[in-house]
């Protein structure tokens, strides 16, 4: 008798039929209004602060219920950074509450820490009290992780873009087929077409402050959020030492501490000073000077 796993039971997304899941993607939006219907009204009248603060992040932040994490078990409220080891982060997190998102982790395949059923982390529509407890409770730690500018578009680029024929297919080249015309229509197209870094860098120059991707938006526009004051604000080059301030703050052991530092994964590529020009850097610290001045970045390129 074959007893090993199936593969539905490995892989929970491969375990409904293409048309199931459809259907329930379809309904998703209508069922999410049926539910907002029914708990608003209850909101205002008993808790009106809590249902004031939540409206006022929705309508002003950036996508704050997939960048939010909402931790009340461990008394955190976590925004994760798009290409500032939120991955890594998340992953540590669910770790904390008994999940594993990380066995037989694959680059391409890393939907389990992102995903809120198998990482347990809220987001802040799951519970609008919980949300507002976490984001003004003087015992939470309310923290996130930011990184150098120019070596956040590289890593963008080398996971998002490198080698990538540019046609329909795969999201973040659909977002840039989407946006290259009011970009630059100079910009490359077609399967026979690959974006350089360089180009790469012009299309997220020319849209860094048009929301129309996580992973290129500026760091201080994604941080702005109206209520939330962060205690800590983490850099992916101090991790270790910048990581531990969480680690304190849950009383971690010193196997979780071990298991927290290792990188989650890289990205291969040939030192960093020979994918910048001097026009090419000026280019990203005119676009995206306000993560310079904010989280205090020299102009100057990294080592």
């Amino acid at each position: 008798m074959n007893t090993s796993p199936s593969l539905a039971a490995v892989n929970p997304r491969k375990s409904k039929p293409g048309a199931i899941k459809r259907m329930e993607r379809s309904l998703r939006p209508a069922l999410k209004e049926v539910r907002w219907l029914l708990k608003e009204p209850f909101l205002a009248w008993r808790h009106p602060e809590a249902l004031a603060f939540y409206k006022s992040v929705m309508t002003t932040a950036y996508r704050p219920d997939d960048l939010l994490d909402v931790v009340p078990q461990l008394k955190i409220l976590y925004l994760a950074m798009p290409k500032a080891a939120s991955s890594r982060i998340r992953s540590n997190l669910a770790s904390m509450m008994g999940r594993d998102t990380v066995t037989g982790w694959r680059s391409d395949q890393n939907w389990r820490v992102h995903n809120r059923k198998a990482n347990a982390l809220r987001a802040p529509r799951h519970s609008i009290l919980k949300f507002h407890a976490m984001a003004t409770n003087p015992d939470a730690l309310r923290f996130t992780f930011v990184r150098n500018p120019y070596t956040r578009l590289l890593s963008c680029w080398a996971d998002q873009y490198r080698d990538r024929p540019l046609v329909p297919g795969y999201g973040r080249v659909e977002v840039y087929l989407a946006h290259r015309e009011q970009a630059d229509p100079s910009l490359p197209i077609g399967g026979d077409k690959t974006l350089s870094f360089s180009e790469f860098v012009r299309f997220a120059c020319a849209t860094s402050n048009m929301r129309v991707d996580k992973h290129w938006q500026r760091q201080s526009d994604i941080k702005n959020i109206p209520g939330v004051s962060f205690d800590l604000v983490g850099k992916i080059e101090t991790f270790e030492a910048d990581f531990a301030k969480v680690l304190d703050h849950v009383g971690a052991d010193d196997e979780m501490r071990r298991n927290a530092m290792p990188a989650f994964h890289t990205s291969s590529r040939k030192r960093i000073t020979e994918y910048f020009s001097a026009d090419l850097a000026a280019r990203i610290y005119k676009a995206y000077e306000s993560d310079f001045d904010e989280f205090r970045y020299p102009r100057s390129l990294p080592d």
